[in-house]
């Protein structure tokens, strides 16, 4: 039913300074620039087979420097790379700074093995870098679904081959986990309630992973926070086949859209038809199909 991540809508204090930032420091393809249907400015990017829609918020506040205690739902993303080494060292030159050194983590860590780096974007918020390194057999699948990911796009002076991860929190994990197995029907590939060796982990932890394209949303629970907000990435947008068919799927496993599938463009000449859903922390979810 659902093929890949198609959006992730980004709230941004300063346009100019972003669409630079990923538009030329990172590569980043640009798609779309203007104005959408309530009066926002706009720029679109190109991430593999996604899109990443930088949306003006003149006060949307610094990652991690709202005035509540409100965690975001979204924690980061990750670019997906065949080489982090490699990108490593091109970013370095363009004067990126990271935090850190590129790392491999430690089998256990979340769902996956991985070299990773982060940096960060100018509005605060927090990119990783992400290499797949994990030889376990039984993620072969997942291996070879970002391998698709990466060379749909077929262009070799593109850095990144799409978005390899979502980090997501939730305050109730066994709702969170039905929204997105039960009613969106991605396929969990991942599920835990420790974390790597040596790492403690509070009563009632738990964390798991669901495969949608070559992309993972990774879930966590996490203890010291009991709100959770819509922090600087203000909807996750997910791409189908069949709206219709889609809508009515969601609606017969107990979703509930908030209105039908409809017409609906982020820039005038961008057609798409959509239908919206929230998760149970709130956070939108957006089914589309290309037109």
């Amino acid at each position: 039913m659902l093929t890949q991540i198609s959006h992730i809508v980004m709230a941004v204090a300063d346009l100019g300074r972003c669409r630079t930032f990923y538009g030329q420091t990172l590569e980043l393809p640009q798609i779309g620039q203007g104005v959408n249907a309530t009066g926002q400015a706009v720029c679109l990017f190109q991430v593999g087979p996604s899109v990443l829609e930088l949306q003006e918020d003149p006060v949307a506040p610094l990652f991690g420097q709202t005035e509540s205690a409100l965690r975001p739902e979204i924690n980061h993303f990750a670019l997906y790379v065949d080489d982090l080494d490699a990108t490593y060292d091109t970013l370095k030159d363009r004067d990126i700074e990271f935090d850190g050194v590129p790392h491999t983590t430690e089998l256990g860590h979340r769902n996956m093995q991985r070299a990773l780096v982060t940096c960060t974007d100018p509005n605060g918020f927090h990119i990783q870098l992400a290499q797949v390194v994990d030889p376990r057999p039984h993620l072969e699948g997942r291996r070879a679904a970002k391998k698709r990911m990466a060379a749909a796009l077929q262009a070799d002076a593109v850095l990144f081959g799409g978005i390899d991860h979502i980090a997501t929190y939730c305050t109730d994990f066994s709702a969170t986990r039905a929204f997105y197995k039960d009613i969106l029907g991605l396929e969990e590939f991942f599920h835990s309630t420790t974390r790597e060796e040596g790492v403690e982990v509070a009563a009632g932890f738990e964390q798991g992973a669901f495969a949608i394209g070559g992309t993972d949303i990774e879930l966590a629970t996490d203890e010291t926070w009991q709100e959770l907000g819509p922090g600087e990435i203000r909807q996750l947008s997910f791409a189908t086949d069949d709206i219709d068919q889609a809508y009515e799927v969601v609606e017969s496993r107990g979703g509930k859209p908030e209105g039908p599938a409809a017409d609906w463009s982020p820039l005038a000449d961008v057609h798409r038809r959509a239908f919206m859903l929230r998760g149970p922390d709130g956070l939108v979810v957006q089914i589309i199909q290309r037109l």
